[in-house]
């Protein structure tokens, strides 16, 4: 079956007894018709109302209401909230919390609709299969499986039988329906939520209309986080401007000083690079101009082949300059793509990189396919992982950890704590 029934009849008794976030639901979900309670039964608690051929208990809504309103306290105890990767998990474990305490699904998914590149990026899931290697699934109506499909239209669809629906993308081994529906905030949809069971027509509309009030919740966090994102991206750009402003003269003068004093040129010219790193951002490495131009090269570093992948340009050029002033042959890619190309290409030559740094989030390959790719063809060559934020939409640092990936960094990249992780990975 395929589409959510436009409005469907739906008749309430005592609705402003609902709360509201339950009562805006119906409304924005069902052609609502009111009952009053009759005068003779106004002690009794209603509890159910009629959908279409179904009854629907009233607590159960209120359930979902309850427990899916506790997703939006992404505080806790401790610090773990004060940063967007804490923030992140906090929601994973929310999100799991709440299905599991509600519903008796066994395979289910959420993915993140990238608003840039349209990729459904994961999340979180239970008990499905990633994507294989070089896979992704895009919001398109067409050649991107159920979830593309629902989230480039916005449309729930309930599949009773997989195996008969050619969109669908194989998830859980030998299922047999799926629900997938839109995480929508408004007329904007920030993801989708995908359950899949190995029972035929094993979810109803009833099922449906829960799911979209947990939906709604969960869209309702991510909205948030991205509000708190860009609020500390701002912040950080303000920052840095503020700084620059105050410190604009006193470099102005050191640089007028420095005319007649090379030592003092070299401190104001350090003095504004550093501040001009620090304002790029958790795209940016740390290096100042004594860092790209040390007076020699490292001896640990020396000599040695790395393969450098991001899709912001900012980080791979900042790498390459500082890597090359100490004597490393860089090799720069722009995606996780080039990447797997170029290191394919290496191994074929007989001269394969030493170690490889790779982003976890790039549009058309993650930072797990990178490791993979390089795992598959070289087992003994590390692997370093780079991440903004902390933010690992698809499992990158979790799944390569369990495989053996070497270390992860952290932008904005202190240039010791990348020494630190070059060097450990050529002596372990």
């Amino acid at each position: 079956m395929s589409g959510h029934p436009t409005k469907p009849p739906l008749r309430i008794t005592e609705a402003d007894r609902l709360p509201d976030a339950v009562r805006q639901f119906l409304l924005d979900h069902f052609e609502v018709t009111t009952d009053a309670r009759p005068p003779q039964d106004q002690s009794a608690p209603f509890t159910q109302w009629d959908l279409g051929p179904e009854r629907i208990a009233l607590t159960r809504l209120r359930e979902v209401h309850e427990h899916s309103a506790g997703i939006l306290e992404l505080d806790e105890p401790g610090h773990e909230g004060d940063t967007i990767a804490g923030r992140l998990k906090i929601l994973d474990r929310r999100i799991r919390c709440a299905i599991d305490d509600l519903f008796q699904w066994d395979s289910w998914e959420v993915r993140l609709l990238h608003p840039e590149t349209n990729q459904l990026e994961l999340f979180v899931s239970h008990n499905l299969a990633p994507l294989r290697i070089g896979e992704s699934i895009f919001a398109a109506a067409r050649g991107n499986g159920i979830t593309g499909r629902v989230a480039a239209t916005g449309q729930c669809v309930l599949t009773r039988q997989a195996d008969s629906d050619d969109e669908y993308l194989p998830g859980l081994e030998g299922a047999q329906s799926t629900m997938t529906l839109p995480l929508q905030l408004g007329a904007r949809i920030l993801g989708t939520l995908n359950v899949e069971s190995r029972d035929r027509s094993a979810f109803s509309e009833a099922d449906l209309s829960e799911a979209l009030l947990l939906g709604r919740y969960i869209a309702a966090a991510l909205h948030f986080i991205e509000l708190v994102l860009r609020e500390r991206s701002a912040v950080d750009r303000q920052t840095a401007s503020a700084f620059r402003g105050a410190l604009a003269h006193p470099i102005e003068k050191l640089e007028r000083l420095g005319q007649s004093s090379p030592e003092v040129e070299a401190i104001a010219t350090e003095l504004r690079e550093a501040m001009d790193a620090a304002g790029t951002g958790p795209k940016a490495v740390l290096a100042t101009e004594r860092d790209l131009q040390p007076d020699e090269p490292d001896p640990d570093l020396q000599g040695r082949h790395i393969l450098v992948a991001d899709n912001e340009a900012v980080v791979v050029q900042g790498l390459t300059k500082l890597l090359k002033a100490n004597g490393v042959t860089v090799t720069a890619c722009d995606g996780g793509a080039e990447a797997i190309t170029a290191f394919t290409e290496c191994h074929a030559k007989g001269q394969c990189p030493d170690l490889v740094i790779t982003d976890i989030r790039m549009p058309d390959r993650n930072g797990y396919e990178v490791f993979r790719g390089v795992r598959d063809l070289a087992p003994q060559i590390p692997v370093v992982l780079m991440t903004g934020f902390g933010y690992d939409p698809s499992h990158s640092i979790l799944r390569a950890t369990e495989e053996g990936m070497h270390a992860v960094l952290f932008k904005p990249i202190p240039v010791p704590r990348l020494f630190e992780v070059l060097k450990s990975a050529f002596t372990d």
